[in-house]
């Protein structure tokens, strides 16, 4: 079957990584996958694979491109947008193709209400999906009707999860003490991914007595590194900036801490249940889908409660073990084998609804 995903996206953000994953799992499958992007996307290099098509940079050419891409007219086909101008797009030139026989569908992968309901009420999207159930009860609130919302979770390809270093020459390069547990996130520079806390929390568990170590992925030291002096752990914490193995770093962390203020449903927390991490988070969005019985749940911006949960997971390895392990146990529900399946079955069910003789 002809199925085409198009994004308005041009970084290489968590959103368009996991459209991509899943139009690879969709090819495996044997299906005929075009990927419509825009004029300066960057992701287009990352699986010479897939039918990458740009987009014009005037976004009013952009639907002549798109048809392009569509089968001849009667035959059906899979329509999936992702990231906001997308779907807005989408909204409305889907009134149009219903006559082809186009399935169209949607996607939302933030918590934050839509400025703009109209694109979410338009028939001209037979279904919307959400990444958490979190997201999928602020789209509710926009009006969306339970019939065309589905939630479908984030998976990880093998390649996130292997690492490319040896674990022994990991800690050598970070210059890890022997004995003494690493504590980790993976964040960015936003203010939004709670960094701030997470270091003036490790600063103040160091002082009521911790012994550990701060790594952090994805945090620049030109925008942290004054900070981390000014809290004197400089000799304790490790920040490494972006880099594209993560797991490289995650294969050596012995609890995972995300401290962000906002999230729907991060990779990067899937991403260490993979790795057998029992994860610290802010009860947050989409988080509490994912930490229960596996770590804990602590207020967003409260640097004294991140203090409290690192020594807690520090001064008893038997519970990081116990956490862990059910971390591991979770990691088989966020699989790419999981996640296309999923999506194969959203697609077919709405397929049918439409009455239409085809099954991805």
């Amino acid at each position: 079957m002809r199925i085409i995903y198009m994004t308005s996206s041009s970084s290489l953000s968590g959103g368009t990584r996991q459209a991509m994953y899943s139009a690879r799992g969709l090819m495996d499958r044997g299906h005929e996958v075009t990927f419509l992007v825009p004029h300066n996307a960057e992701i287009t290099g990352l699986d010479e694979r897939i039918d990458w098509r740009r987009l014009p940079e005037n976004p009013s050419a952009w639907r002549a491109e798109a048809e392009r891409a569509l089968p001849d007219k009667g035959q059906p086909c899979i329509v999936h947008a992702f990231h906001n101008k997308a779907n807005k797009k989408l909204a409305w030139w889907g009134l149009a193709w219903r006559r082809r026989a186009c399935v169209c569908l949607g996607y939302r992968g933030v918590i934050y209400r839509p400025s703009n309901p109209l694109p979410y009420w338009s028939p001209g999207i037979d279904c919307f999906v959400a990444n958490s159930q979190a997201c999928a009860r602020v789209l509710r609130r926009t009006g969306l009707a339970p019939g065309r919302l589905e939630v479908i979770y984030n998976g990880i390809p093998v390649e996130r999860i292997t690492p490319g270093k040896d674990r022994h020459t990991m800690r050598t390069e970070l210059g890890l003490e022997k004995g003494i547990p690493v504590l980790g996130t993976v964040a960015g520079d936003k203010p939004v991914k709670g960094v701030e806390y997470l270091l003036r929390g490790f600063a103040e568990a160091l002082q009521k007595g911790l012994k550990a170590q701060l790594v952090l992925v994805g945090a620049r030291p030109e925008s942290w590194g004054p900070l981390v002096r000014e809290l004197g752990i400089a000799d304790k914490t490790m920040l490494r900036g972006r880099v594209e193995n993560v797991a490289d770093h995650l294969q050596v962390m012995d609890a995972f801490f995300l401290p962000s203020l906002k999230e729907s449903l991060p990779n990067v927390v899937l991403e260490a249940f993979f790795f057998g991490l029992p994860v610290v988070a802010s009860n947050v969005g989409g988080l509490p889908e994912l930490v229960h019985d596996n770590g804990l749940l602590i207020p967003p911006k409260d640097s004294d409660a991140i203090a409290a949960a690192m020594l807690k997971v520090c001064h008893d390895p038997d519970l990081r073990k116990i956490w862990g392990r059910v971390s591991q146990g979770k990691s088989v529900e966020f699989t790419m084998a999981a996640k296309v399946q999923r999506t194969s079955d959203v697609y077919n069910a709405l397929l049918k609804r439409r009455g239409l003789n085809a099954e991805v």
